[in-house]
């Protein structure tokens, strides 16, 4: 590992719905544990299911996205806001690449340059798809990408450098989508372009200039 040190948090981002509860719990705590081996960070995650329990049950009966901030001496901070339902976004292509071998892509944390600089360089866009040095797909800003390609459903390989969603690695268990090597001409030859997270799901992206 490059990097240790402790000017950034870890993240993870939650749907939480009435009656259902948080979708993928679990997925999200194992990635989070897995963040804090890697950066060698203290983590109680029991202590953090209980934290988001509780805080749950003080919750308004409409779906939320619940923000979970582990900080550098492992204090906890869990925010909610409630968000709408949608089904697409606008999303631009971004004009320089990303390191595959950013550790940074590939957990979640507050440590956000790459993402920020390619979302201020496309105002007009809600979210930015991000490609590597070796001109792969990789991910959006925030989300993971799926292409409809001649019936296919594909997804950038985790190789390429990119953060691996629990909504995506559910979608690749249950073989509803394929991990592949996607270089950036299939933007041009896919079908459909959708951006998945497990807050939103599947979003339909529409590009910025349509």
């Amino acid at each position: 590992m490059s990097d240790r040190k402790d000017d950034f948090s870890l993240l993870e981002a939650l749907l939480w719905e009435p009656g259902a509860g948080f979708f993928l719990l679990d997925s999200h705590l194992d990635r989070l544990a897995a963040s804090a081996r890697f950066f060698d960070r203290p983590l109680d995650v029991e202590g953090v299911r209980g934290r988001l329990e509780a805080a749950a049950r003080d919750f308004t009966p409409d779906n939320k996205k619940v923000r979970v901030e582990i900080r550098p001496a492992g204090d906890v901070v869990i925010e909610s806001e409630s968000i709408r339902v949608r089904d697409t976004i606008v999303y631009a292509m971004a004009s320089d690449p990303v390191e595959a071998s950013d550790p940074f892509l590939q957990h979640k944390t507050s440590r956000r340059v790459v993402y920020d600089r390619a979302l201020a360089s496309h105002p007009g866009a809600e979210d930015v798809v991000l490609w590597n040095e070796r001109h792969e797909l990789t991910e959006t800003c925030r989300a993971n990408l799926v292409l409809d390609i001649g019936g296919r459903k594909l997804t950038p390989s985790r190789g390429s450098g990119l953060l691996p969603g629990t909504f995506r690695d559910l979608l690749l268990e249950k073989g509803e989508i394929e991990e592949a090597v996607l270089p950036l001409e299939a933007m041009e030859e896919a079908d459909d372009v959708f951006l998945i997270n497990s807050v939103r799901l599947w979003l339909r992206g529409i590009p910025v200039d349509s």
